[in-house]
């Protein structure tokens, strides 16, 4: 099931401190020094330019100037002043680090991460930017490479939230739902968002703890209304629940203020389906299909309205190509066993209907083996304990 994975409001502090000034330096340069100090960014700006425009360039103005800009929020000039800086000194892990924040502000995390990167070259034990940059390639997909990164940082660290978050988040999405619900419940202990309650809420969704959700989302939805998102979420938790007509008004109020939004256009279509409101199904599931071609989600689902209109070959064609894209679609092989049976292909409804068993073998194991470690994770006794084998 689409899964939108919110963002723990990482710090991306600008770095560094102002280094420190010489008397041997130009007049406009120590005013420079003295401004950014006093947390005067403008008037640092104003003379650290007018210094460069006499004097030659060196490693501790333009770097200093870098600070000054991003200080501003004029992140692009930054990244100019500080690339310059780095030509003088390349090895240099702190205006390495302030190079990747500014790429980050300007959400570029390719550029940042190879920032990120360098830097640790230089200052391998930094813990702070080992972290940040698997935000960057949380941000980037690279979700085992974030997760064995942020792993490092929390192994070290376990008390930082922001580290414990991007973990929480890299394992959700790699599907490792069980392990991902106490980090994310650590980092919200001790810095509570919006976003966290909305990653967490779709981390009990993963393992079908529809009550835990929606108390999670409506979390969310209370200290941020306005989050994108928040809304498809709490629409997804009550159907599950079985709460319809709410379901149906919390993706309509999604939809109200996204229209694109594909979660909400998804389960809004597969919701009217279920409840026979076919035309609008197709509506809400032909405009799911358009935000993400191919998608296996609504796919499967106008497999399933083709089915209910007695197009068994249109449903047959869906479906093939939706097991191929995604094997492990129980309910796609079920339906497209269902469709072969129609066409009168005995031979590959037979193969469909053996792989669906044995799919719901694995999955009806899978979430016994869920229960149980969720269950010790939450402090009570696992079966195996109980029986007295650990």
């Amino acid at each position: 099931m689409f899964r939108r994975i919110g963002l723990f409001p990482v710090m991306l502090l600008v770095a560094s401190l102002a280094l420190a000034g010489s008397s041997s330096e130009p007049p406009g340069c120590i005013l420079g020094d003295q401004a950014l100090a006093g947390k005067q960014p403008d008037l640092a700006v104003i003379e650290y330019n007018r210094c460069l425009s006499k004097n030659p360039p060196t490693f501790k103005i333009l770097s200093n100037l870098g600070i000054a800009y991003a200080q501003q929020n004029q992140f692009s000039e930054a990244i100019q002043a500080y690339v310059q800086a780095l030509a003088l000194e390349p090895d240099n892990a702190i205006v390495r680090e302030n190079l990747g924040l500014a790429y980050m502000k300007t959400n570029r995390p390719k550029e940042a991460a190879e920032q990120f990167a360098r830097s640790l070259m230089a200052d391998s034990g930094n813990g702070k930017t080992l972290e940040l940059l698997a935000y960057c390639h949380l941000k980037l997909g690279e979700y085992a490479l974030a997760a064995y990164e942020a792993g490092l940082v929390h192994q070290a660290s376990p008390g930082d939230p922001s580290a414990a978050y991007i973990l929480g988040v890299s394992y959700m999405q790699l599907g490792m739902y069980v392990q991902a619900i106490p980090l994310v419940v650590n980092s919200l202990s001790r810095a509570k968002s919006a976003e966290a309650y909305m990653t967490l809420g779709e981390a009990w969704l993963g393992v079908r703890n529809s009550p835990k959700a929606l108390e999670a989302f409506q979390n969310a939805e209370k200290m941020d209304p306005k989050l994108p998102g928040v809304y498809a979420d709490l629409g997804e938790a009550l159907t599950d629940l079985g709460e319809m007509e709410e379901a149906k008004a919390a993706y309509l109020k999604e939809l109200a203020r996204d229209p694109g939004n594909f979660k909400a256009n998804y389960m809004l279509g597969q919701l009217d389906r279920l409840i026979g409101n076919d035309a609008e199904a197709g509506k809400y599931l032909e405009k799911a299909n358009e935000l993400q071609p191919g998608a296996a989600g609504p796919a499967y689902e106008l497999a399933a309205l083709a089915m209910q209109e007695q197009d068994y070959q249109k449903a047959e064609r869906i479906l093939e190509s939706v097991v191929q894209q995604l094997p492990s679609f129980t309910n796609a092989h079920v339906l497209l066993a269902q469709a072969y049976s129609r066409l009168h292909k005995t031979e590959q409804s037979t193969r469909e209907r053996a792989i669906a068993a044995a799919l719901q073998k694995a999955d009806h194991a899978r979430l016994q083996a869920e229960g149980e470690r969720l269950k010790w994770l939450s402090g009570g006794k696992s079966a195996a304990q109980a029986a007295g084998k650990q």
